[in-house]
């Protein structure tokens, strides 16, 4: 929408401004899909919403709290995983 106004020499266009939108961070990596159990994809999805932060984060954390654990010998997983 733009505002017309009349002067005594020529016509002023004031233009509207566009709305500014929160910027998305920029994807670095490899894209990993995984398919989660309905009763997992809702939790994580209510933590994201509580939390402000976004489910791909949180998914990076644990993955990474998850290797930790098991190079450093925190965590035993059973045979076959």
């Amino acid at each position: 929408m733009s505002l017309r106004v009349a002067t005594e020499h020529k016509l002023a266009i004031r233009k509207s401004r566009k709305l500014s939108t929160i910027p998305t961070a920029k994807r670095t990596g490899k894209p990993f899909t995984v398919y989660l159990a309905d009763d997992l994809s809702h939790a994580l999805a209510e933590v994201s919403k509580k939390r402000m932060v976004h489910k791909s984060v949180i998914v990076r954390v644990a993955v990474e709290r998850l290797l930790n654990d098991l190079e450093t010998g925190q965590l035993e997983l059973p045979l076959g995983i």
